[in-house]
């Protein structure tokens, strides 16, 4: 009898890994910023790689042009994100407000993850060492996360 799990076991617990980061995101986020919605946040997090054209932001968050237009109404509103123009063209990016707004939420999410690794009753090596094999696997799967929030 082999003590080493089937790959099935491994899928089924990489899953739950990667849920209970969602939800942990997703707490980091509403206890920061529970009146910016998800797509906001997504918004944000794809402008915080650089200044975007709207149609150029629409693509990347799988978006109308329309959609784009209306999410960053709504946070150029809150005053997370400005449109500068550049000649004809005008760009979005974010605000210093915004830029605020993510640090503090990853700020939070990085004290949800120090508090439950702290009460964790596993060799932190070995725990270490596991996330960072996952990560590499995960990466190698969706090299665009790897510099993720």
């Amino acid at each position: 009898m082999s003590c080493t799990p089937e790959p099935a076991d491994a899928v089924q617990a990489a899953e739950r890994v990667a849920e209970a980061m969602i939800q942990l995101w997703r707490q980091a986020h509403k206890e920061i910023a529970p009146e910016v919605s998800d797509q906001q946040m997504r918004t944000l997090l794809v402008l915080e790689t650089g200044p975007r054209h709207l149609t150029s932001l629409a693509e990347q968050m799988g978006v109308g042009p329309s959609s784009a237009t209306r999410l960053c109404d709504r946070l150029g509103q809150r005053g997370l994100l400005e449109r500068v123009s550049a000649g004809r063209q005008v760009r979005i990016q974010l605000t210093p407000a915004g830029e605020k707004l993510l640090h503090a939420t990853r700020e939070h999410r990085r004290a949800l993850l120090r508090q439950a690794l702290a009460t964790a009753g596993t060799d932190q090596t070995v725990l270490h060492d596991a996330l960072d094999q996952l990560c590499v696997l995960f990466t190698a799967l969706a090299p665009s996360c790897s510099n993720g929030p």
